[in-house]
């Protein structure tokens, strides 16, 4: 029979370590072109043109890129500054696979000039860690929902599988990476770093609302309305999807580990109100 390894305490140099190890550890060294990149029908490519959001999410994972290089110039513990710069590197590859992707099939875009960065880096990352959280629990269950019906091809769904399994490594770090940072703290400061947290999601959530009725709301309805039609799935199912998702993605790493628990715990509330 296998023994469980003992919890380990937040806050800790065990717990950094741990965090910071796996995460680096984990890291999957590829270019864009590397990629398993099929031949898409010109009903595809079309389909995939009429999407609004490609200048926003490469200027998005490019400005990521720029905040955490920066927030990770100004640490000074060695294992955590070479951690948070690789997930810049990261978060700037997904910058560059998204460019080469629509490079690949002639899909046009426009690059947004950077914006400029922000003076606390360390809230920067928390809004922007935060915000990760939040879409990469409903990426999930796009994702599967998307390898389950015909809308496009599995090939291109499987292409972009290592970039949605990153996603699962930099939650799992973000998560930690909050308690370690809250727990360093002492006892009576804390709590102000719980609400630091919670007004952090909030301001991530509410920020994502606006993002999506500039780039277009009918557009994301419209497009929710033909993944249900699609899939078979009411919201209830998609949640549901969601939640299972978040829990596979996030399996395979070690189980002392924090994993993210706010966004699928009001997800759940959400769940069983519907």
């Amino acid at each position: 029979m296998t023994m469980e390894a003992a919890p380990i305490q937040y806050g800790t140099e065990e717990h950094k370590q741990l965090f910071c190890r796996q995460f680096i550890d984990s890291h999957k060294p590829f270019e864009p072109e590397d990629l398993p990149w099929p031949e898409l029908s010109q009903e595809v490519i079309d389909k995939l043109a009429g999407f609004p959001i490609w200048d926003y999410a490469i200027h998005t994972e490019r400005q990521v890129f720029n905040k955490l290089t920066a927030y990770a110039k100004e640490i000074e513990d060695p294992l955590l500054k070479e951690a948070m710069a690789l997930q810049a590197y990261e978060e700037g590859r997904h910058a560059d696979i998204l460019r080469y992707f629509l490079n690949r099939y002639g899909i046009p875009f426009k690059e947004i000039p950077d914006k400029r960065l922000p003076s606390n880096l360390e809230w920067c990352f928390m809004t922007t860690g935060t915000g990760e959280c939040i879409d990469s629990f409903f990426a999930f269950g796009f994702i599967q929902v998307s390898k389950s019906t015909e809308d496009y091809p599995l090939e291109l769904i499987e292409a972009m599988e290592p970039i949605v399994q990153e996603e699962a490594r930099h939650i799992l770090f973000i998560q930690n990476w909050l308690y370690y940072q809250r727990y360093t703290r002492s006892f009576l400061v804390q709590p102000f770093h719980f609400l630091l947290t919670m007004y952090a999601f909030l301001n991530s959530g509410i920020s994502r609302l606006m993002e999506m009725k500039d780039l277009g709301g009918s557009a994301f309805t419209a497009q929710a309305t033909q993944y249900e039609s699609s899939s078979g799935l009411n919201a209830k199912g998609f949640i549901e999807l969601c939640l299972k998702e978040n829990r596979r993605r996030l399996a395979p790493y070690d189980k002392r580990l924090a994993r993210p628990k706010l966004i699928p715990r009001v997800m759940g509330m959400v769940r069983h109100a519907l």
